[in-house]
């Protein structure tokens, strides 16, 4: 009798190792489904999209500037702060009133991004700051930097 006449049987593998492989090849497709899921392009969030913030009052807002750059004046006037250190920090308070006021980020605006803004009257106010916040001789008048400041803020939006 020949050999070919015979036929031998496929090996006999136990069905748990027919079991691994294929939790193998599922727990790797899986992974890249995940991998893909998670990292694919998402659809850009538009301006439209995005919750509306409530104006602010302007009036409450107003009120507290204006408080805080009299409790500015009022240190610079017991010696708790320099005429430099007045200017930058009138500079600052009238910058945090624009922000919470229309939403710009003018503390972190430079003076040429303020002229480029809307607000014209801002970017003067700052621009007069420059010299007394930024010289090497304070020279400056007190009252009438801080008068400039509450103009700003009452006569606030222009």
């Amino acid at each position: 009798m020949r050999n070919v006449d015979k036929l031998n049987p496929p090996i006999q593998y136990s069905w748990i190792w027919l079991l691994i492989g294929g939790l193998l090849v599922l727990s790797i497709l899986i992974w890249y489904g995940v991998a893909f899921w998670l990292t694919r392009r998402r659809k850009p969030k538009s301006l439209a999209g995005l919750r509306q913030l409530p104006p602010p009052d302007l009036n409450q807002l107003k009120a507290k500037y204006l408080m805080l750059i009299d409790q500015l004046y009022q240190q610079y006037v017991d010696k708790q702060l320099t005429l430099r250190q007045l200017h930058q920090q009138l500079s600052l308070t009238v910058r945090d009133f624009v922000q919470e006021g229309n939403f710009l980020p003018a503390p972190y605006m430079t003076l040429s991004d303020l002229r480029q803004s809307p607000y014209q009257t801002l970017a003067k106010l700052i621009e007069a700051y420059y010299p007394d916040e930024f010289s090497t001789m304070t020279t400056g008048d007190a009252v009438a930097s801080v008068q400039a400041a509450k103009g700003v803020v009452t006569q606030w939006p222009y």
